[in-house]
């Protein structure tokens, strides 16, 4: 049972609200709430509706405490026991008026109380699966969703360092289509993911031509060995010292000396001077055919070494930027060795022909050749390394499209294998989960399926149960609210029921046929077997809007009827004539607690820092209590209306001095007419009658314009008005109404 509400915030205009200690008796266990429409009666009802989830959809960030025999209850905790509001919601979410259908309402027989303790055995039973089942289901697809991001990421990691044209379009599909085909972790190093990254990122090169290796070493040593001979020849020929001492004059003379003899020239040709047939053979003694023979010979030896220089001269190395990367440095350290063979090779060969072309001036003397043997070994190998390199960059080419692929795949695997641990981790709880969940839909010697206990609490509630029962009731009902047949509840083929009247589906049914039908929907509902009501709490909040006079009585005695025996009941109401019938009924419950008795209304006021309209609850007035007529308690506020100079405290004024005038006006002056018409045929100030009416009719409805400051003193002057207008009509009536407040 609920003892009292601690506090409410956020639930409409109940937005800061706290229990009085002070004022408010606890409540027991029939509890009446009275307060005029827009109070926030209904509003407080979905606090009620609340109780049972710890939380209302409508209104995510209300907060309550409510305090029980047990404990206190707060928002975001189920309360202990079943709740059942009849409110606008309820309806709403039970009764489908414009389409005239209703929600099935399931009666549970006596005789079927076994039965009903195995569906609520299968129910926890099913619950629990279902909770397992569900639990399974969000642990899997968390674990498919980890699982995916594991492949997305490593699918991004391999798009964007496996750059070419075999990996960007790399995507998720393929990471998992490669982690299937891995049987196990193959991770690399450092310098093997360097050395793949380079082979995959290269661009395909050309091949290079292999350096022709000249055969010139045995021919290098026949002429070193040649030229050595002939270095050793001495000519014997006569010595014409100037000759000798002059070497660039004998080779100057020897020239001459062909030339005049090939072309038998008698003088010199230089001075034209006669040449005498002394000196000519003076000079052919001197330049004698041993000696032409032997000058010949270095000559040939001369020319073969230049021809062999050349040919060592245009052997050429290559731009490095030919070769792939991992091949240009030991290309470079290849090249840097072969130009100093070259060079060192060339520069032998050089010597030597220098030294062939000074013998050709020392015919006649021995000349020492102190010279090594020219080898070209070292060249010849530094070539070989050239050739080597380049063989290793022509084989890479011929295999590039193959290396490429492995390269991609060494890689792949690689960084799929940085994940392979996780993922199967993965795979084996998302399998886990298959084979948990797979058990609660199959079930197994132990444990119910999910579809046994289903079909099993279906075939139970068809025994203990049915919609037919629930219709019967509802068409018992209204036909003892009503009064007649003619509107009458179906069980539908679909489920729930259909309304009819005289046997077409009910249309355009009047307020007070659809406040009878919710309301008697609900009293039928107490009974369905998902609530019990000798442990349960009910809250009805107006059950006779809309009803005349007639059904009122009705509604009363059904309600009175329907909660006897209930845990604890929260009446709510707008209508004093209902509010009378509940007060009559509930004293006699309350008849020893009269200080004490659980009889609640709700205010409203303005609070002064928002401007907005607060709600707060507080003892039923007894004058409410006490009198017959609600005209006794609303003159009382008349009667004490006293400002503080805020609109807060008048605000309601407005609409107790129309309610007041009317009454006055209806027993005072008893026609049809309206109430200008009625206020004009009294014997009074015609502009203080003029000022109340205008008062009752303006400001007791919503203008639209927000609070007006002239509200205040516009209040004080016409309630003075309206009870010296009441005094000085009806002064009788005026000093007993007086009197008895």
């Amino acid at each position: 049972m609920i003892k009292k509400i601690i506090k409410i915030n956020n639930l409409g205009i109940f937005s800061d609200y706290k229990w009085d200690n002070q004022d408010l008796p606890d409540f027991k266990q029939y509890n009446l709430f009275y307060g005029w429409n827009g109070s926030g009666k209904t509003t407080l009802t979905k606090l009620f509706s609340a109780l049972e989830k710890g939380l209302l959809h409508d209104f995510p960030s209300l907060e309550y405490e409510i305090e029980s025999e047990t404990g206190s209850f707060k928002n975001n905790q189920v309360f202990n026991k079943k709740v059942r509001v009849f409110n606008q919601d309820y309806i709403t979410n039970h009764i489908e008026i414009i389409g005239s259908k209703a929600k099935p309402i399931l009666i549970l027989g006596e005789e079927n109380k076994v039965i009903l303790e195995q569906i609520i055995k299968d129910e926890n039973s099913l619950n629990e699966s279902q909770d397992r089942k569900k639990e399974q289901e969000e642990l899997k697809a968390r674990k498919e969703a980890e699982k995916g991001r594991k492949f997305t990421d490593v699918a991004k990691i391999i798009g964007t360092n496996i750059k070419g044209e075999l990996s960007r379009n790399y995507r998720k599909p393929e990471a998992e289509r490669a982690f299937r085909l891995l049987l196990k972790k193959e991770l690399l190093g450092e310098h093997d993911v360097s050395k793949y990254l380079i082979d995959l990122k290269q661009e395909e090169k050309p091949t290079i031509d292999e350096m022709i290796l000249p055969d010139l070493s045995q021919k290098l040593n026949l002429i070193t060995q040649k030229s050595k001979e002939l270095c050793l020849q001495i000519v014997e020929s006569l010595v014409i010292e100037r000759l000798k001492n002059n070497i660039d004059i004998s080779q100057w003379v020897e020239s001459g000396l062909a030339l005049h003899l090939r072309h038998t020239a008698k003088k010199c040709e230089f001075c034209n001077q006669h040449l005498s047939e002394e000196r000519i053979q003076e000079l052919m003694n001197y330049f004698n055919e041993e000696d032409q023979k032997l000058k010949k010979s270095l000559d040939i030896n001369i020319l073969q070494l230049k021809e062999i220089y050349k040919i060592i001269e245009s052997l050429c190395i290559i731009d490095k930027a030919n070769f792939y990367t991992e091949f240009q440095q030991e290309y470079t350290q290849r090249c840097e060795l072969f130009s100093s063979n070259k060079a060192n090779l060339l520069e032998h060969i050089f010597d030597l022909i220098k030294i062939l072309e000074a013998k050709k001036n020392k015919t006649m003397k021995h000349v020492n050749l102190e010279f090594e043997v020219v080898t070209n070994n070292e060249f010849e190998k530094s070539m070989m390394d050239i050739n080597k390199t380049i063989q290793s960059h022509n084989k890479k080419t011929a295999n590039f499209q193959e290396r490429k692929e492995e390269a991609l795949k060494k890689l792949e695997n690689h960084y799929i294998s940085e994940i392979f641990d996780e993922v199967r981790e993965i795979k084996n709880t998302i399998n886990d989960c298959d084979i948990e969940i797979k058990k609660l839909n199959s079930g197994d010697e132990q444990t119910a399926s999910i579809p046994k206990l289903k079909q099993r609490i279906i075939e139970n509630k068809a025994i203990i149960s049915s919609e037919h029962k629930g219709c019967a009731d509802l068409n018992r009902n209204l036909e003892i609210f009503l009064g007649r047949k003619e509107i009458i509840f179906e069980v539908s083929p679909s489920g729930g029921y259909v309304i009819k009247r005289n046997g077409k589906v009910a249309k355009n049914l009047s307020e007070g046929e659809k406040t009878a039908i919710a309301f008697v929907y609900f009293v039928v509902h107490l009974k369905d077997q998902n609530f019990d009501i000798k442990d349960g709490i009910i809250v009805i909040d107006d059950p006779v809007s809309s009803l005349d006079s007639n059904s009122l009585f009705q509604a009363f005695a059904f309600l009175k009827n329907s909660v006897t025996n209930a845990k604890q009941v929260f009446l709510f109401t707008h209508n004093f004539e209902f509010l009378r019938l509940l007060l009559n009924w509930l004293n006699f419950f309350n008849r020893d607690k009269k200080n004490k008795q659980p009889y609640f209304m709700i205010y409203n006021k303005i609070d002064i820092d928002t401007d907005e309209r607060v709600a707060t609850i507080k003892k039923l007035d007894s004058l409410l209590v006490n009198h017959e007529s609600e005209y006794h308690y609303l003159c009382k506020l008349l009667f004490e209306c006293e400002s503080d100079g805020t609109i807060a405290k008048i605000y309601h004024i407005p609409n107790v001095a129309r309610k007041v005038l009317e009454t006055f006006l209806m027993f005072r002056v008893p026609n049809n007419n309206k109430i200008y018409e009625k206020l004009k045929s009294l014997d009074f100030d015609e502009n203080k009658k003029t000022a109340i009416y205008k008062f009752t009719n303006d400001q007791s409805h919503i203008t639209g314009k927000g609070f007006d400051p002239s509200l205040v003193m516009e209040t004080q002057k016409n309630v003075k008005y309206l009870l010296e207008m009441m005094e000085n009509v009806f002064p009788e009536h005026f000093t007993i109404l007086k009197a008895s407040i």
